[in-house]
């Protein structure tokens, strides 16, 4: 007779889970923490960046070609940042640039594959490398952002655990395919418009925020607002009094770490509780002058719920589940897949 299966250790007891998000969590702040070493801890933070968004764009890493993947990856995310640094808000290639990060989001999300959470965190990189800059420019802030990936193209080889990659999903070429395209493109820019007129000291969350919720039927964008809505709430709130508090480099840094492991820990499965880590962590990597820690949490708060707005607005673009073939998620990506 088979005994039965032993049930499944809950994650903060699985010793080989832990190892790692405590491993990726140390190799995200390890920049940030040379930076500081070298009197230079904003550079260190901007490598720090770059990191923790290679780092979480995989669950598990791609059995075939991994390191082809991760290079990959480094070089759509820190693209997105670099060009995120380029422009300027309200210019004639910030409204360009939104509605084109939208869309590769969106038509990654439609094909599916290794890559679909990289581009889309490309696009979140996009929105949140716009002003302010450090001294050096974008050729400097891209060359950090670039080296903080290729080191968790390095920490992500060694310390993640592999698995195959999901294939294609939903078709781009159909009549569903392409009002999920128009409606991506349209709460970018309509994001972006908002942005240019905003008082914010980092607006370019707003359109972020939106596209962060943006599903290709209206049954999925509406489950992804319930799961991600508080989440993002809280997580802007936490992002804005880490910024206004936590002003000493070490201890920001020290926060952010223990974020990223609780974030590893949760996983994306939990998605409300996941969203709040990601979202918190992403607006505590702000290049702003340093300010009350309330003020700055409202107004996280208010971007955040401007980029729901957006979506609100826009939600009847959609098209209806029964108009979009269904997607076939392989289980072993089942998490993978909720931390879009």
């Amino acid at each position: 007779m088979t005994p039965p299966n032993p049930p499944a250790k809950p994650a903060f007891y699985d010793i080989a889970r832990i190892r790692r998000a405590a491993l990726a969590a140390a190799g995200v702040v390890a920049p940030w923490g040379v930076g500081m070493a070298a009197g230079q801890a904003t550079n260190g933070s901007i490598a720090s960046f770059g990191a923790y968004l290679l780092l979480v764009s995989f669950p598990t890493v791609p059995v075939a070609r991994p390191v082809l993947t991760l290079g990959l990856a480094a070089l759509i995310l820190s693209g997105f940042a670099c060009l995120g640094a380029m422009v300027t808000i309200g210019g004639a290639g910030f409204f360009a640039m939104a509605v084109a990060a939208a869309l590769a989001q969106a038509v990654m999300e439609l094909r599916g594959g290794p890559l679909r959470l990289p581009v889309a965190l490309g696009a979140l990189a996009f929105f949140l490398s716009i002003e302010p800059l450090p001294p050096g420019g974008w050729q400097l802030y891209g060359g950090l952002f670039l080296a903080g990936t290729i080191w968790a193209v390095a920490v992500a080889a060694v310390v993640l655990p592999r698995a195959p990659a999901s294939g294609s999903s939903l078709p781009v070429g159909d009549w569903a395919g392409g009002r999920f395209l128009a409606t991506a493109a349209s709460a970018s820019l309509l994001g972006a418009l908002l942005a240019g007129i905003s008082p914010s000291s980092h607006p370019g969350w707003l359109p972020a925020a939106a596209l962060r919720v943006l599903k290709p039927t209206r049954e999925q964008t509406l489950r992804r607002m319930k799961q991600r809505g508080i989440g993002s709430l809280l997580g802007a709130a936490c992002g804005g009094l880490l910024l206004g508090w936590a002003s000493a480099p070490w201890l920001h840094a020290t926060l952010v770490g223990i974020l990223v492991f609780a974030m590893l820990m949760i996983g994306a499965k939990r998605y409300g509780a996941w969203t709040f880590c990601l979202t918190a962590v992403a607006l505590a990597f702000d290049l702003g002058p340093v300010a009350s820690p309330l003020p700055l949490a409202f107004d996280r708060v208010l971007l955040t719920a401007g980029g729901l707005l957006v979506v609100t607005a826009l939600f009847f673009l959609l098209p209806r589940g029964s108009a979009a073939p269904s997607k076939t998620v392989p289980k072993v990506h089942a998490e993978s897949g909720a931390g879009s």
